[in-house]
């Protein structure tokens, strides 16, 4: 898949959208309280940012795991600085056993299950782009020309008449320095 900022866009999007959304269930779940719009927003863009810069290359498991768990932990100081009309201070809010151990789990739960289901995600879509690319390319294959990549095409200079040194000399000497022999094939 490129890595055109479109694609990675979208796909940050995805990764925003399943962390935060998961999140806030599992956040209501256990808190039995709301989470504020304005944390909402707040989780989204920061996840979105993080997940923009992430989605460069195809992710494993247990990248895609770490970062929904860091991601979790991030929201749930989020949520719990917003449910309190607080500012979290260096050190509070930011440990999910804070709010308790069911608590901790919500969000690890949520992790393992999102990072599961983008894991799948991932490798259809990633899968699916190496199809189509395969279907492109292979006609797109045959009807260039098969050069080498960044061969440029040389004009054939005119045949340079040179004694030939005698076979029987040269016969066992290997010369594997210097470019390649203009080939016959390119002319």
């Amino acid at each position: 898949m490129p890595s055109h900022p479109v694609y990675r866009a979208a796909r940050a999007v995805v990764f925003a959208t399943v962390c935060v959304g998961l999140a806030i269930t599992g956040h209501i779940m256990v808190s039995r309280a709301s989470v504020p719009p304005v944390a909402v927003i707040g989780g989204l863009v920061l996840t979105a940012a993080a997940g923009t810069a992430l989605a460069g290359t195809e992710r494993s498991l247990a990248t895609i795991f770490a970062g929904l768990l860091g991601g979790q932990f991030v929201l749930h100081a989020l949520f719990a600085a917003a449910e309190h009309g607080q500012q979290p201070a260096h050190g509070q809010a930011m440990s999910p056993s804070s709010s308790g151990t069911a608590m901790t789990l919500a969000h690890v739960a949520a992790a393992a299950a999102s990072a599961w289901w983008l894991r799948r995600g991932e490798r259809a879509v990633w899968g699916l782009a190496r199809r189509i690319a395969t279907v492109i390319l292979r006609p797109a294959r045959a009807l260039l020309p098969r050069l080498p990549v960044g061969t440029a095409l040389r004009v054939p200079a005119a045949p340079v008449a040179a004694s030939r040194p005698h076979a029987t000399v040269l016969r066992h000497v290997v010369v594997r320095r210097g470019p390649p022999a203009p080939s016959a094939a390119l002319a």
